[in-house]
């Protein structure tokens, strides 16, 4: 994995290997399986996603149903039964080994609309607000 490849943009819908806090709290360091995730935050040396399932697995009440429209357009294989989960955050150093290619040779399965982008990065920042008022 070359460090010239540049980052994905905010918006962008990339294949990681996602490590869900209540499986980092049971101590796992590596997450359980490769999935897309949603780019929410990027810069030339660290990437900020969500995880997006994509089999109705939503463990949070803090998730959102992705609009089937919307999956397509994010390239996500099950329209339908996606959900994004807005209150489980994973930040790391581009581009880290748990960005993982598609069959396609490329990471990315698509981009978000703009507007469901919004309203996801919204629904993240008022999440983390929450937890931060609760400490």
């Amino acid at each position: 994995m070359s460090a010239s490849i540049p980052p994905p943009e905010p918006g962008d819908v990339i294949n990681y290997i996602y490590l869900f806090a209540h499986e980092a709290a049971a101590g796992r360091d590596e997450g359980v399986k490769e999935r897309p995730v949603l780019v929410i935050a990027s810069d030339a040396m660290g990437v900020a996603v969500v995880p997006i399932t994509t089999k109705g697995e939503a463990r949070s009440s803090r998730s959102d149903r992705i609009p089937d429209p919307v999956a397509r357009a994010m390239g996500l294989p099950r329209a339908g039964e996606s959900h994004v989960v807005v209150n489980d955050v994973n930040d790391f150093d581009w581009r880290g080994h748990d960005v993982i290619d598609l069959k396609t040779g490329s990471f990315l399965y698509g981009r978000c609309p703009p507007t469901y982008f919004q309203k996801i990065v919204r629904a993240v920042q008022a999440s983390a607000a929450l937890i931060t008022d609760r400490r």
